[in-house]
């Protein structure tokens, strides 16, 4: 009996025809390599989007896949504007994600991320309005992240702030809405 491999893959594609997700089904299904983990096949799948199968989706979610990083292919899907990357094992985010400026909601919840995890060009995102890094290992809100001037929603719950000093640059991001701080060991709250 033929085990069938498949990437539990989540997500919307920009157009409303139902066989795009059939296509992209059969297309998980007809990559016959057997796989040791969801962590390959969610690479696999990635990486043949960079070999010729053009996908087109707005939303991608990817979580609970145990990925430890982020294929650089991802950033050939030009109308991806949510990404869910949360709970896995991802310990730096990759250049290539910052190149995707048509970005608006990044959840990276539950990964290994620090602080010398987010490379300073994640700036370049400036259509961000989310943002989720809780349960991470930040200790401190880097200043890269206060360049997001758009973003009107941030969680860091569950990171530990405890030898965290605020600084001034939360007040650059103006459009800020809601920023959750829980369990993250602050004695005070920013002002």
């Amino acid at each position: 009996q033929k085990k069938e491999n498949k990437c539990n893959i989540s997500s919307k594609k920009t157009s409303t025809t139902s066989s795009s997700f059939i296509v992209l089904y059969l297309h998980l299904i007809h990559m016959s390599k057997v796989f040791t983990s969801q962590e390959e096949q969610c690479q696999a799948w990635l990486s043949s989007i960079s070999s010729g199968y053009s996908v087109d989706y707005e939303e991608i979610n990817l979580s609970n896949k145990n990925i430890q990083e982020i294929h650089p292919s991802i950033v050939t899907m030009k109308n991806l504007t949510t990404l869910y990357l949360g709970n896995n094992q991802i310990k730096y985010i990759a250049e290539e994600l910052c190149l995707m400026t048509q970005l608006k909601s990044l959840y990276l919840a539950g990964n290994q991320i620090g602080c010398e995890g987010l490379p300073e060009n994640i700036s370049n995102l400036t259509q961000l309005t989310s943002l989720s890094l809780s349960n991470n290992k930040m200790t401190y809100i880097p200043e890269c992240i206060c360049d997001l001037i758009s973003l009107s929603y941030i969680s860091f719950n569950g990171n530990d702030f405890s030898n965290m000093e605020f600084t001034d640059s939360l007040q650059k991001l103006t459009n800020l809405k809601t920023l959750y701080l829980n369990s993250t060991k602050l004695d005070r709250a920013p002002h």
